[in-house]
């Protein structure tokens, strides 16, 4: 498993913020680099979720969710919302997008979708997701790799 865990880390990954709202309207969400298109026709996304996460019952029942992707100096938004237990939306600069979703108004794609289906994959769960929305922003993305957030290098 160390070695398996090892290999993980040497693949670099943009790093994104999902988010979503509860059942009581209240705002949620998680950092993921598991993101990626399917796609299309219809466009569709999926987003890999930890069984684990305090969030998971939100995300797995949830009619719509966003995946903010990250630009390079949102690192300590990425690191807030990888932290449990954190106050994630407070202060952070997150705003309703059309379907009610926590958007953020920085980062560099703003993708919001309707989810189609929850799959079932070992610890985690793959959350697939039909784009309704897309809104970007010129920028360099935040990336995640050998455990710790980075910018692009240019060589």
């Amino acid at each position: 498993m160390e070695e398996f865990k090892e290999a993980m880390a040497a693949l670099a990954g943009g790093v994104c913020v999902v988010t979503a709202v509860d059942s009581e309207g209240a705002p949620r969400g998680f950092a993921a680099t598991s993101v990626t298109s399917v796609s299309m026709r219809p466009p569709m996304l999926l987003v890999c979720q930890s069984k684990s996460s305090g969030s998971y019952p939100v995300f797995a029942n949830c009619e719509h969710l966003t995946v903010n992707v990250l630009a390079a100096d949102q690192h300590e938004l990425a690191g807030l919302f990888s932290t449990p237990g954190a106050d994630r939306f407070t202060g952070t600069g997150f705003v309703p997008g059309p379907e009610g979703t926590p958007v953020h108004p920085d980062a560099l794609a703003s993708v919001e979708c309707r989810l189609r289906e929850t799959v079932d994959a070992g610890d985690h769960s793959v959350l697939m997701a039909e784009v309704l929305s897309v809104r970007t922003c010129p920028g360099e993305p935040l990336i995640y790799h050998d455990r710790r957030y980075q910018r692009l290098s240019q060589d």
